[in-house]
Formats: structure tokens, sequence, C-alpha cells
């Protein structure tokens, strides 16, 4: 703010008392120079008047402010005016402040540390001073303000005092404390989310590891029993059999026992070989899945109504990573089985294509279908859905149930690359 000077110094340039001042270049006459002369002194009264009702309302703008405390210091810092902002922000009236020093307002350890003197020498240096800090009511109370002091200097470069503007932003400040705690708090609990994902992820991953060795463990479990099924009780029942069958040869007389005897352990040998291959097909390991796959898809065609429909590609289907053919064979083995069970579709079609990077596996049936409630669990016994799921992501491939009218797609793929 820059300090207007009294009118009288505007006159006073002009003439003494409003007067002009004489001049010996004047040669008009005397009526008509005092003629002249009184109408510019009413000029210059009414521009005056003009000067005076502009100062007059520059101080009524001044002095209604509210939200800045606006006020003169004299040279030595000594309150001059004060305004109804100051008043409002400060808590002093204005007889109770003018004359006092301004370091009224600060907290003792400046007054102590000549801060306040500092801040005019300051602003007489520089011609303007700019800070934010604590500054003190008249109650005692401590807030937060946006001081400026600006020299004012007259005409002749004499110092006249300073202006000071003081802006209360003890409500912004507690704003800006509160975001700042609000950040710190949003900061510590994003740290808090992501070192839980991060704990979710190894949990998970740990979850993965197990999963993968539990599946690990179950198809050799299956081997085993396979295998124990075939070559122990399988070769006990072929070797009852063709005890049975000697007998039965020399035997003189048909023997009714006898002959349901062998009827008996033949269908036993059956179906315990047919357990033995459906835990774990011996094929699989000695030729490979197109093979186990053909055994298995006829077995089952023989034993139900279900008509189905097998391609593959390439015709000469090479040999895939040993995790894969079994995770291909289990998919088969447990949609064709839930197809048959539960789907009343009596076709069913399997596509099973080898690129150079990828294998797919598209199984779809023409029956009811599944619903959106039970996508993501099997429907029957089994490793259901979900473990088929489970069983292709170990493989870092991906396994989709997808609703077809009519019925259901099931579609894997998986990357041969990533296996080998």
């Amino acid at each position: 703010m820059t300090e207007r000077q009294p009118i009288s110094a505007f006159v006073s340039d002009r003439a003494p008392s409003g007067h002009l001042p004489p001049s010996e270049n004047l040669s008009l006459p005397e009526n008509h120079a005092s003629s002249e002369q009184g109408r510019l002194t009413e000029d210059l009264s009414a521009t005056e008047k003009l000067l005076q009702h502009g100062d007059e309302t520059f101080r009524l703008l001044v002095e209604s402010v509210r939200d800045y405390a606006i006020f003169l210091l004299d040279r030595d810092g000594r309150v001059a005016t004060w305004n109804q902002g100051a008043e409002r922000i400060k808590g002093y009236k204005a007889s109770e402040i003018i004359g006092e020093h301004f370091s009224r307002f600060y907290p003792r350890e400046a007054i102590e540390s000549k801060w306040p003197d500092r801040e005019l020498e300051i602003a007489q240096s520089e011609g303007r001073f700019a800070d934010e800090g604590l500054r003190v009511r008249k109650d005692g109370t401590t807030f937060w303000a946006h001081v400026v002091i600006t020299a004012l200097w007259d005409q002749s470069g004499e110092l006249r005092g300073f202006s000071k503007v003081t802006r209360d932003l003890t409500e912004r400040r507690a704003l800006e404390e509160r975001t700042h705690q609000l950040n710190k708090e949003l900061r510590r609990r994003v740290t808090e989310l992501l070192e839980s994902q991060r704990e979710v992820e190894l949990r998970t991953l740990e979850l993965q590891k197990l999963s993968a060795e539990l599946l690990r463990v179950q198809d050799e479990e299956r081997r085993r029993i396979a295998r124990q099924l075939h070559d122990d009780l399988g070769q006990e029942l072929v070797s009852l059999k063709l005890t049975l069958d000697v007998q039965h040869k020399l035997g003189r007389s048909a023997n009714p026992d006898l002959t349901d005897a062998i009827g008996i352990t033949e269908r036993a040998l059956a179906k315990v070989r047919n357990i033995s291959y459906l835990l774990h097909p011996p094929l699989l390991d000695e030729s490979g899945l197109l093979p186990a796959l053909h055994w298995y898809l006829d077995g089952l065609r023989k034993r139900s109504q279900l008509q189905i429909t097998f391609a593959h590609k390439p015709i000469t289907f090479p040999r895939l990573p040993s995790d894969i053919e079994i995770a291909i064979f289990r998919v088969v083995q447990e949609s064709v089985t839930n197809i048959y069970r539960h789907s009343g579709s009596p076709d069913a079609r399997i596509d099973l294509q080898q690129d150079p990077d990828t294998v797919t596996l598209r199984i779809r049936d023409f029956g009811k279908g599944i619903g959106t409630g039970r996508i993501g669990r099997g429907p029957g016994p089994g490793v259901g859905i979900s473990g088929m799921k489970e069983r292709i992501q170990h493989l870092n491939g991906e396994l989709r149930v997808i609703p077809a009218e009519p019925g259901t797609l099931v579609e894997a793929r998986i990357p041969i690359l990533d296996a080998r």
C-alpha cells in the first residue's frame, strides 16, 4: 500500500494559500488578470475537493476491510492507523493499539531476538518483506499469519513509515495440516495394503506350489495304484481264471458253479483292468497322448450311448511334455465324464490342435449346459472345473468354461515353450 500525501502538499506545489505565484511575464490587464486568477482558484479548489474525496474513499475502503489487517507504522514501528480487519484478527481496538510498537503482535521469543526490528530493516533495504509465522492476539492466543510489510517513501526519498498487511491463515494451515495428516494416513494404509497384497501373493504362490505338488503326488499315486491293480490283483485274477479254465477242461461233466466262477473272474479281471487304465493308462507313458485318448474314448463309447467326435491337428501329432499330456488327458476325462453324467447331451465333440508354441483343447456338448452359479466347481464327483483350471494354471495356461447355445464349451490353452 502506497502512502497518500496530505492535500496541502499538492496545493503547496502550486501556490501558498491556494494562490498562483507572481510572474513577470504576465502582461494581461489588471481586471483581466484578476478574473483569470479567480477562475484558476476555483478550479484548484474543485481539484482539492476531488482529491480530498478520493482520500476519504480510500480511507473508508481500507478501514472497512475485515479479512485483512491493514495498518500503517511510523518509522520506529509504532502503530499509526487501524482498520476493522486488524481489530477482528488481533483483538485490539484502535484506541488500545495506536501508538504501541507492533512487536506486541509477536511471540516472546521473536521479541527477545529483535526479529520485528529486523523485519523493518529488511523492508527498508529491500522495499518489501513477506513472511509467514505465529502471531499473538490480545488475549494471548496465537494464530498463523501471512505478513507483508512495505516501506513508504515520499517524493524526496525520505522514509515516511511502513504499511503492514496481515492475513489470518489459521484455517488454511489447519486444513493443510489435516490434509497432510490424511495423506500420511493414506500412505500408511496404502503401504499396509501393499504389504498385505505381497503377503497374499506370497501365500498364493506357496499354495500354488503346494497344489502343484499335491497334483504331482496324486498322479504318482494313481500311477502306483494302477500298476498294483494291473500287476498284482490283475495277475492274481488271471491265474485264477487259468486255474478255473483248466478245471473246466478236465471236468468230465459240466459244472454250472465252475462256469459261473469263470464268468465272475472274467468280469472282475475286466473291471480291474478298466479301473487301472482309468487311473493311469499305461499308453499315456508308453505311446503318448493320442493313443491314450483313443483308448479312453473307445471304451466310453462302448460303455455308454454317447456319440463322441474326436479331431486333432496335425494328423501326425507330435509328443508333448509329460505334464501337458497328463493335464490334457485329465481335462478330457473329467469333461467327457461330466457330459455323460450331467449334460443330457447325446453328442460330444473334442478338438485338439497343436501349434508351434501353444496346444489348444476344445470340448463341446449340446446338452442343458452349466448355470453361471455352477461355473467354477464341478457338477459331480471328481476334480471338477476348479480342479481342471488349477491343473492348467500350473502349466501357465488358461481354462475357460463358456456357455454355448446349446450346451457348454470347455476351452484350454497351454503354452508349449514354457513347459519345455
